[in-house]
């Protein structure tokens, strides 16, 4: 059975990403999953006697609240059948993940983030960025601006390198499937079309059964022609694979222009190798 970490810190941002998730769990996808509403607090700077007071208190407030958003989450339409358990935890919220993961294998973590744009958000080293960059699962990330719904049309921009490792390929093309999406690889090259014969052939054999094709657009600037196909097709999730040296990392580091920040309001789906 599928383990999903939903994080929380019990703002709307986070609820409403949870929320949208959960309701597209519900009404589309029937395999059965484990939920895992996780909050992490951390400990204010206090004086070393104050220290054992905060944390009985803060820890007593993130289990109150966490039992505010399970039973709200449980309120929803065939909500009582979610098998979901509720953990606490002080400290670092990566640290406490891969604590989480330690016991039992996350397949996928939701998140919220705030802010009305996803790539603005990574580009500016927030905890949302952190944890894209060193959580070893399958992040989903959901900006507050918008209403979470199944993704009829999932984008995966690829350099063409990043599927060598049929594991994580195997992983993106689970959480598609339950999405029941199509599914576009998506390729932009900046001058001359790679050769792709023998990368599509390959990739053929995980795609039985699906609704998927190849796209190569030629486009100088990575950021520009993948949101600008995201656009044009109305694609509703993008998908990313991380590698050391990777797409995703040219993708937040190079210079975007405000017309495609601006524009950039996706969910974000990241598998790491």
């Amino acid at each position: 059975m599928k383990t999903v970490l939903l994080l929380t810190n019990f703002s709307e941002t986070s609820r409403n990403a949870i929320s949208g998730y959960l309701k597209v769990y519900l009404k589309h996808i029937s395999e059965k999953y484990n939920f895992i509403l996780l909050n992490v607090y951390s400990q204010p700077k206090t004086g070393q006697g104050q220290m054992v007071k905060f944390d009985d208190v803060l820890e007593k407030f993130s289990l109150q609240d966490l039992n505010i958003e399970y039973n709200y989450f449980k309120s929803f339409p065939g909500g009582e059948k979610l098998d979901m358990k509720m953990v606490s935890r002080k400290g670092d919220l990566v640290d406490a993940i891969e604590h989480i993961n330690a016991d039992q294998t996350i397949d996928l973590i939701v998140m919220g983030t705030k802010g009305s744009n996803l790539l603005r958000e990574l580009l500016l080293a927030s905890e949302t960025d952190r944890l894209v960059r060193l959580s070893k699962n399958p992040v989903l990330v959901i900006p507050e601006s918008l209403k979470f719904t199944r993704p009829k049309k999932i984008v995966f921009a690829t350099s063409l390198k990043e599927c060598k490792n049929k594991e994580e390929f195997s992983k993106l093309i689970g959480i598609v499937k339950s999405f029941n999406a199509e599914f576009i690889i998506l390729n932009i090259y900046k001058e001359v079309k790679p050769p792709v014969a023998y990368f599509e052939e390959r990739m053929k054999k995980e795609l039985t059964g699906m609704n998927y094709s190849f796209q190569y657009v030629q486009n100088n600037d990575v950021a520009e022609g993948i949101t600008g196909y995201m656009q044009q097709n109305k694609a509703e999730l993008l998908a990313l694979i991380d590698r050391k040296i990777n797409l995703l990392s040219k993708l937040l580091r190079q210079r975007v222009t405000n017309k495609i920040v601006a524009n950039a309001d996706l969910p974000l789906l990241i598998i790491h190798e």
